[in-house]
């Protein structure tokens, strides 16, 4: 009973600490549950995507489940530090270290208690609107949905548990470490001396930092892409770190070492405070940064996706089916499209068929194109693919009249194309840039984008390729148009690369991007929420910090006034550091992760910069919302 109110009375006096932290805990406890609830969901499975989007779900959960144990186990060292000196004060006051642990349990299991309790009232409020928005992302028209899912809820509390039991015992190893003394003594920073092998790391920091950015400004799209951002990544991460522990305080011990400039007020000031928060907060601040570039990478990469769904589409299908084969269709397999089409009350309209050149895949040297056959002969120096077309093939289906000489040529690729002087298949051309060509796509469905060369006769020996292709008009669901479509390549009796219908391939991508959408809003709404209290407690270290450095600075002479401002604009630079930091990470993120949107035949470069932009402003805004609203606790703090 007397442990029971002593926890009782410390949840009280530190309702500062407490309050935020389980608000934290109890939205973390929800959204796991949640990701495990709509992953259960039967409708799911009822989905062409279903398995992919699945599996997306259970990667995202356990990204999750790693940021829950990495902020836990984080945040816990700042209750640890609330805690110490009071556990200090009962063991001077008589209780022995088995009294100390049993009220380290009791905290634990009522922070546990009210976690799952709260986190799981709201998650299974929130779960049936999260469903909602991801059947609206997938396009599912009717969803089946249970007040409660047993398993999700079984798993949540195991996991929970399990965390907090790890977490518990953390604490209680530590408590036994240290005597009454350490632990009522107040722990002090002082500021290090730092040898020349500490000046290396922070070097090594800036090395890393700028290797990554290398890495990620000159990735080709190859199929090696995805692997050297990822470690662009790791090299980003550890060089934050480095830049930020040690990097920082390098860089502020060289300021120090200019005496002319170090010893005027102002600047001794500023960069002697500046100098002593680097040193207590620079892991925090790496953090920070890392979790903010991660919110605008990750959000960036799905919206966009997300948002440029129809232009993906187009580039895999022009028209409502597209049709690749060595050889024009038979008059038999045109009656079985007209018969399926008759039989779904579908009008076909716009009905093509051209030859062209098959396509080969290669990279480029300079203005010469290395060709390296066909999609069976790509290695990792294959980056593009070119298509040929003849004169006469274009003017008819375009129904133009271009004339070229036999060493000119018509270009066109929604990716960065090759243009003037270039040479294809040992042919050299004057090749000019065409602004459209309305019948642009990846007729095997690639990684490498397409450049198409209109020319006046393909070499001879080149392997040909007859596409066919049509739209139609058919009333009824986006379901009715799958199933006509499906019934059709069925007919024809046609593989997937060679057969490419608009409804269902928008419908497969809908439900991989829709998926990713969902996990990227969730994945990004846990970093906000690690993020929001990260700054929430150290503005209240900082606080605690700052209360004992104004009375400092106002014994040396300052006014209060000119203490204040000091200490304020220091407080803002090393808080403003992570967001443009992460800004900037983001800013050398583009051109690796436009390579990747390449490959997935996404080429809408307008549409990628002003999904940058707003993610960017809008990080922006709850960044310093976030700021402002912490700084109120660390002026109350400070004023005391």
């Amino acid at each position: 009973m007397l442990f029971t109110k002593l926890v009782n009375s410390s949840f009280k006096r530190n309702l500062r600490v407490y309050g935020p932290y389980l608000v934290a805990t109890t939205m973390l406890v929800a959204i796991n549950y949640i990701f495990l609830a709509v992953r259960a969901n039967e409708s799911l499975k009822k989905l062409n995507t279903g398995a992919a989007t699945s599996a997306l779900l259970s990667l995202g959960f356990r990204f999750i489940f790693l940021v829950t144990i990495a902020f836990l186990i984080y945040v816990n060292r700042f209750l640890w530090q609330e805690r110490r000196q009071e556990m200090g004060l009962y063991s001077m006051l008589g209780m022995t270290s088995r009294n100390l642990q049993w009220l380290t349990v009791i905290e634990k299991a009522y922070l546990l208690v009210c976690s799952l309790v709260g986190g799981l009232i709201i998650g299974v409020i929130f779960e049936k609107l999260a469903f909602l928005g991801l059947g609206y992302l997938l396009k599912i028209d009717h969803v089946s949905q249970s007040w409660l899912v047993p398993s999700a809820l079984g798993e949540t509390v195991l996991l929970m548990s399990l965390l907090f039991c790890l977490i518990m015992v953390i604490d209680l190893v530590k408590l036994h470490r240290m005597t009454p003394s350490q632990l009522w003594r107040p722990q002090t920073v002082k500021v290090k001396r730092h040898g020349k092998l500490y000046s290396f790391a922070g070097l090594v920091g800036l090395g890393l930092l700028i290797w990554a950015y290398y890495i990620t400004v000159t990735i080709k799209p190859r199929i090696s892409a995805i692997a050297h951002f990822f470690s662009a990544v790791l090299l980003l991460t550890v060089g934050t770190y480095l830049l930020f522990i040690i990097g920082s305080i390098v860089f502020l011990q060289f300021l120090q070492k200019q005496k002319h400039y170090y010893y005027q007020p102002r600047h001794f000031i500023a960069i002697s405070g500046m100098r002593q928060r680097m040193e207590q907060n620079g892991a925090s601040l790496a953090t920070i940064c890392l979790l903010c570039s991660s919110i605008l990478v990750i959000l960036f990469t799905s919206v966009t996706l997300y948002a440029g769904i129809g232009s993906t589409v187009k580039s895999y299908a022009p028209q409502n089916v597209v049709i690749n084969s060595q050889r024009p269709l038979t008059a038999q397999q045109k009656a079985l499209v007209n018969d399926t089409a008759k039989r779904h009350h579908a009008t076909l309209t716009h009905q093509l068929t051209y030859t062209m050149a098959a396509p080969r895949y290669g990279y480029w040297k300079d203005d010469r194109f290395i060709n390296q056959g066909d999609i069976l002969h790509m290695d990792k120096q294959t980056s593009s693919s070119v298509i040929l077309l003849t004169t006469k093939e274009y003017n008819r289906i375009t129904k133009q009249h271009v004339k070229l000489a036999d060493n000119q040529a018509l270009a066109y690729a929604n990716n960065k194309g090759h243009y003037g002087k270039v040479t294809i298949n040992g042919h050299t051309y004057q090749a000019k840039r065409l602004n459209h060509y309305s019948l642009y796509f990846n007729p095997d469905h690639s990684i490498y984008t397409p450049s198409f060369y209109v020319i006046n006769q393909l070499p001879k020996g080149t392997p040909t390729t007859t596409v066919t292709s049509f739209d139609y008009r058919m009333k009824g669901t986006q379901k009715q148009r799958i199933k006509f479509e499906g019934e059709l390549q069925a007919e024809l009796n046609m593989k997937n690369g060679q057969f490419t219908a608009k409804e269902t391939i928008s419908s497969l991508i809908n439900g991989l991007y829709g998926g990713l959408v969902f996990i990227g809003i969730l994945i990004s709404l846990v970093l906000a929420i690690t993020t929001t209290i990260v700054i929430y407690f150290k503005q209240i270290s900082e606080g605690m910090a700052d209360a004992e450095r104004f009375a400092t600075m106002q014994q040396v002479g300052l006014s209060e006034k000119e203490t204040v401002k000091s200490i304020h604009s220091q407080v803002l630079m090393v808080f403003l550091l992570p967001l443009v930091g992460a800004v900037i990470n983001l800013g050398f993120a583009f051109p690796a992760i436009r390579q990747i949107m390449i490959q997935l035949s996404l080429y809408n470069l307008p549409l990628m910069i002003t999904v940058g932009v707003i993610v960017s402003i809008s990080l922006l805004i709850l960044y310093l919302v976030i700021y402002g609203l912490t700084t109120r606790v660390y002026r109350h703090i400070v004023e005391q």
